[in-house]
């Protein structure tokens, strides 16, 4: 359900009205963005017969728009521990749809990219999946999409730096 907004005549000086105003559109977006594009049905079918899970999905569609790619550079794209990706990885690749192989270059690096069987399906599915974030990044003027860009990696950096502090102090614990 899409959050209603008030459009801006003039910018609002106060920082308080404009987070209440993005905490809002936050996670309604996420949710949007991840219920708006299912699998197509031949990964759908094969992840349903592994009983693989959303975050199956993401894996892959970060695999996709970067592959071939590093499983440490994979958990690093989702914001995962590596062990958890490895595990995610391990039962892609179990289910069909990802292959890995150990890099030429370094032989302590695994290396995955989607299965050729479904790398059609796939590309299509990536292009599909991106095309909120294509259309969002193409409409504004570039000086406003570089200070867009700009704001999602301070509240990424943001977010990276209360997530560290959080495991420092569980770990005090």
């Amino acid at each position: 359900m899409p959050v209603k907004t008030k459009p801006r005549t003039e910018p609002r000086p106060d920082v308080e009205d404009d987070l209440i105003e993005l905490t809002s559109l936050v996670p309604v977006t996420l949710h949007d963005l991840k219920s708006a594009v299912p699998a197509p049905m031949p990964m759908r079918d094969a992840m349903e017969r592994a009983s693989l899970s959303k975050r199956h999905a993401t894996a892959l569609l970060a695999v996709a728009a970067a592959e071939p790619i590093g499983v440490s550079e994979l958990a690093k794209r989702l914001g995962l521990l590596l062990s958890s990706t490895s595990t995610i990885v391990g039962e892609l690749s179990r289910a069909g749809l990802l292959e890995r192989a150990e890099d030429d270059q370094d032989r302590r690096r695994t290396i995955v990219r989607v299965h050729e069987d479904y790398r059609d399906a796939m590309e299509g599915w990536l292009a599909i999946a991106l095309g909120p974030f294509r259309h969002a990044l193409e409409r504004p003027s570039p000086e406003a999409r570089g200070h867009f860009m700009e704001g999602w990696r301070i509240l990424h950096e943001e977010a990276a730096l209360k997530a560290s502090s959080a495991v420092d102090s569980d770990c005090e614990h």
